[in-house]
């Protein structure tokens, strides 16, 4: 199987949501010294995917815009805005809805096709939104969504659960002290090359989803490895 997350930049909280930009990046959960496909290592030539929307196909699809997500971006800072707006350019210009999420559901085949597995672990932040988002999108433009629901996964959900076992007994858990176990921000711009990427851009989420599942998976293995020791000891 292989591991690709998605994120969604949209105009609404609801399932029926407009979206402006998707991103996915495929990752390798086993991946020794990074999570990411690297550029030159032979397995993976595009190991990202990122298409922004015209909001013109989906104004007219009936979608949702709601005015507290407008003011929610309206609150961001300018990075995060121009990560948004200036991606609509001759080189990538902004495409109707359903040819997106086509392109879309064409790179994820195409690249579980190049890594030879046979299925494809969609993750997200949550249970409820850009997946839920993705497959209302297919339902309504008449779209195949390709990937079965028993493989989707919850970055949000694994992460938190799995950092209760490193928080100590009695001691109060909070999401800030979870995420601060894995959150090493500075040195993961240099080493993972996270330095390209606003805040809210999906491309930057994608990665640091990953980047936070990956570490915690490596927690978990580390903590099952010693304990199986010490029980044969």
């Amino acid at each position: 199987m292989i591991d690709i997350t998605v994120d969604l930049e949209t105009c609404s909280l609801a399932p029926t949501a407009a979206v402006m930009s998707i991103a996915a990046v495929a990752w390798d959960r086993n991946g020794v010294q990074s999570p990411f496909f690297g550029e030159h290592d032979g397995r993976l030539s595009f190991p990202e995917f990122t298409e922004h929307v015209d909001l013109r196909s989906e104004f007219l699809n009936g979608f949702t815009f709601d005015q507290s997500t407008a003011d929610w971006w309206a609150r961001q800072n300018d990075e995060a805005k121009a990560a948004l707006l200036d991606n609509d350019s001759e080189a990538c210009p902004c495409q109707p809805i359903d040819v997106v999420v086509k392109d879309l559901m064409d790179w994820m085949e195409d690249t579980r096709t190049k890594l030879h597995e046979d299925e494809i672990y969609l993750w997200a932040q949550g249970t409820d939104f850009d997946v839920a988002i993705l497959r209302n999108i297919c339902n309504k433009m008449g779209l195949r969504f390709g990937i079965k629901h028993t493989n989707f996964r919850d970055h949000r959900t694994y992460y938190l659960e799995m950092a209760r076992c490193f928080i100590p007994d009695g001691e109060e858990f909070t999401t800030d002290k979870a995420y601060a176990l894995t959150d090493e921000r500075e040195t993961d711009f240099v080493i993972y090359g996270l330095n390209n990427g606003a805040t809210h851009s999906p491309i930057y989420d994608c990665k640091r989803s990953i980047l936070s599942t990956w570490k915690m998976m490596g927690m978990v293995r580390n903590k099952f490895n010693f304990c199986h020791t010490q029980t044969e000891m």
